[in-house]
């Protein structure tokens, strides 16, 4: 567990590297500089040589959403009594029909 951990730290502040040298190259602030690309990039990099160009975040001022959860109604009703006695009541109403 110990060993996962590490090395996802190692990997973590590599893409971080590869991010701030893209930063460099392009001439942008490092917070610009898409995460994701930078791990496809080196993923791709183990393969290939490709440019360091990746792809740039928009700023985009004032743009931030609550992190809220909205419940909705549900079309069925809550399990208020064991599912045996319910399925009992549900062969009966079958059987009755």
């Amino acid at each position: 567990m110990l060993k996962e951990l590490t090395v996802y730290a190692m990997v973590y502040n590599l893409v971080r590297l590869v991010m701030l040298e893209a930063a460099k190259r392009q001439r942008v602030p490092v917070e610009q500089i898409s995460f994701i690309d930078a791990v496809r990039w080196l993923a791709d990099a183990a393969h290939g040589i490709r440019p360091l160009l990746l792809r740039l975040v928009p700023y985009r001022p004032g743009r931030f959403e609550p992190r809220v959860v909205k419940r909705r109604p549900k079309n069925y009703y809550r399990l208020t009594r064991p599912r045996v006695a319910l399925r009992n009541f549900l062969l009966r109403k079958h059987d009755a029909a």
